[in-house]
């Protein structure tokens, strides 16, 4: 009876650890994602090449997504912040656990006259269109500088909020890092 016992405990105890290692692997799926063409998802999949604990990487036109496996949540927030490095953003979940992109640390209400935002992915024509259609949108905007072959985006006007540009860019799909503001 002490065997049965025993042998059911240790069953147990393993069937309770592979539960736990199995829910610190997952898939980490990002929507709403800027891909328009086969040089966005090269892109986006070479974002994710090498990271240790990041596999079977799926990026869709189609879907405009970007899927892939992470051994855990610290190589599920590494994932993100090299698609983020790349120039790429969406919503991003590691299975229903929300996943933040790098805080570009905008100040509540800051404005400039000249946002320059660096590292965009501006792989092609429609990469550049979409940026820029997105960022048209923007109150008090007067004039705009792509240079996709830099992946910069420089924008002027009068007063311009910067939290409002960052989120019309991500909304779009792109991520960026913004240079700090010319002082005066």
């Amino acid at each position: 009876m002490r065997v049965i016992c025993a042998s059911v405990l240790a069953s147990l105890l393993v069937a309770i650890a592979s539960a736990w290692a199995a829910d610190e692997a997952g898939t980490v799926s990002v929507r709403g994602v800027h891909l328009c063409c086969g040089g966005c998802v090269t892109g986006a999949k070479d974002a994710l090449d090498g990271i240790d604990g990041v596999s079977d990487v799926k990026a869709d036109v189609n879907s405009k997504s970007v899927v892939f496996a992470a051994k855990n949540a610290k190589a599920a927030q590494k994932g993100i912040e090299a698609l983020a490095d790349h120039g790429f953003f969406g919503k991003a979940a590691f299975g229903k656990k929300d996943l933040a992109f790098p805080d570009l640390g905008v100040k509540k209400g800051e404005k400039r006259d000249t946002i320059t935002f660096t590292g965009v992915h501006l792989c092609c024509a429609a990469c550049k269109k979409a940026a820029h259609e997105a960022l048209t949108k923007l109150d008090g905007l007067n004039s705009m500088e792509i240079d996709a072959s830099e992946g910069k985006i420089k924008i002027s006007g009068g007063g311009l909020v910067v939290q409002d540009s960052v989120d019309l860019l991500q909304k779009a799909g792109f991520y960026g890092k913004l240079e700090k503001a010319a002082k005066k």
